[in-house]
């Protein structure tokens, strides 16, 4: 008995212990993001075969067996190609870890308030004529796709910019309007956005709204929309809809998800880079 505890001690090491803990939180992450997609149920497919491959050895049933061998042998390169979306979602989601976020996020308080008003203002106006619009604020997933849809603008946010957009009638009135906090920029009008897969939407959500949810599904953009019918104004992020804000839940919303945090002291040699590039940016485009 005290040399199997001393074998034991002996393999017990703290680099074992934390290897551990890391295939457990990998595990655990793997598990919470293919619960309640398509993925799940191939991975209970999965569970079921490594249970059949050493039981069909064990009988005896070699041809059962030399097939579920076959089958594992192809089962990556078929979870790939047939679950892409949910791994480019899976790696996205690694890539916004708030390591990165803190790293990264630069706009200044002042600037950012700014920016907000500007938005907020033509918001609010656009509430008030009950003309439609559709403004996502990028954030760390980048949408240079979504951008190509559109017609690639590069202005300083303004409300009259914004309100001339969506004026009824006009060239990019239907499509959705990019902006980006971080370089203070309007990126593109016009774009086009994918609709939400959920079902459980209430008939009474028009094109706008579904196209809203179906951006913050596939990206953690946050999209702004105004009804034309009712000159509401709803947000969605991470999914959610959220509707009848009024222009200081909004103005909070932009604050919380885009201001530099710890008091803006951004003192790393990372930030001082990219404070750097983005000013050498601002000055070529005569910003």
């Amino acid at each position: 008995m005290e040399e199997i505890l001393l074998y034991i001690q002996s393999r017990i090491t703290i680099g074992s212990v934390i290897e551990v803990f890391i295939i457990t939180y990998i595990v655990y992450r793997v598990l919470l993001w293919i619960r309640g997609t398509q993925a799940e149920q191939v991975f209970k497919g999965l569970i079921l075969l490594l249970f059949l491959a050493p039981l069909s050895a064990w009988l005896g049933f070699t041809t059962l067996n030399l097939i579920i061998t076959n089958v594992f042998t192809w089962a990556f390169i078929f979870i790939v190609v047939v679950f892409q979306p949910e791994f480019r979602s899976a790696l996205e989601q690694l890539g916004n870890n708030q390591l990165f976020r803190d790293i990264l996020k630069r706009p200044s308080i002042d600037s950012l308030e700014e920016d907000a008003e500007e938005l907020i203002e033509a918001v609010g106006n656009l509430a008030k004529e009950e003309i439609g619009a559709l403004i996502v604020l990028e954030k760390h997933t980048g949408l240079k796709n979504i951008v190509n849809t559109g017609i690639q603008l590069d202005a300083d946010i303004s409300n009259e910019l914004i309100e001339n957009i969506f004026t009824t009638n006009r060239p990019l009135h239907d499509g959705a309007v990019i902006l980006k906090f971080g370089t203070g920029r309007i990126r593109a009008a016009g774009c086009l956005l994918p609709l939400s897969d959920n079902r459980d939407l209430g008939s009474e959500l028009g094109t706008r709204h579904r196209a809203g949810l179906g951006m913050t599904e596939k990206s953690d953009a946050i999209v702004i929309i105004v009804s034309e019918e009712t000159g509401q104004v709803s947000y969605a992020e991470n999914g959610t809809l959220f509707q009848d804000v009024n222009p200081e839940m909004l103005k909070q919303v932009i604050l919380d998800n885009f201001a530099v945090k710890d008091d803006g002291k951004n003192n790393t040699w990372l930030h001082k880079l990219w404070e750097k590039l983005d000013g050498n940016k601002k000055e070529s485009t005569g910003a």
